[in-house]
């Protein structure tokens, strides 16, 4: 087993837990509302905070999966033509496009450190009852967008070596579009 499949492997038992838990932390905020909201027109009251924390639990339990994401290859992708490609530029059109993919990530996480920074050294707060410190669910946030981004340069990385061997069946098991079997395997597993 090659070094890069056993870095792919530890990614992948670390991207499972994290799309747990960010499943978790929308359940658990979906229950909030649910209450919250049965409370309000039951008995005139509210938990208060439920929509804000439901907020931080989306948006950090959107970028815990971006790595699960990139790495069962479930991104959403334009494939009108591609399988009417041959395998060598199929297999460059899908690492150019994890490579744009990433860059993209990579520039909001730069972004997005920055933020998280400014509000670590400046003590930002939500402007809400709850006075949230914001670096909490922004580093949140950003450790998942960061967690992703490496998972896509170790992809980019074994994908481009499996490019340079032209084991075109490498690269479409790391980064191609899933076809149609293999989509149909998924969902009857």
């Amino acid at each position: 087993m090659r070094a890069s499949e056993k870095v792919i492997d530890v990614l992948h038992g670390i991207a499972s837990k994290l799309v747990w838990l960010g499943g978790t932390m929308l359940i658990l905020s979906a229950a909030v509302v649910t209450v919250d909201v049965f409370m309000r027109k039951a008995f005139s009251v509210s938990l208060g905070g439920s929509d804000e924390l439901s907020g931080y639990a989306f948006g950090i339990a959107t970028m815990l999966s971006l790595a699960y994401a990139l790495l069962h290859r479930a991104n959403i992708r334009v494939d009108a033509f591609y399988h009417h490609f041959p395998r060598p530029v199929r297999a460059v059109a899908d690492i150019v496009g994890l490579i744009l993919l990433i860059a993209f990530l990579t520039m909001i996480a730069r972004l997005g450190f920055n933020m998280w920074s400014d509000s670590l050294a400046f003590g930002s707060r939500s402007i809400t009852p709850m006075r949230t410190p914001l670096a909490i669910p922004q580093g949140l946030w950003l450790a998942g967008l960061v967690f992703g981004v490496f998972a896509g340069l170790v992809l980019i990385g074994a994908s481009a070596a499996a490019l340079w061997r032209r084991d075109w069946q490498r690269v479409q098991a790391l980064v191609g579009v899933k076809s149609v079997d293999e989509q149909i395997e998924e969902e009857t597993d």
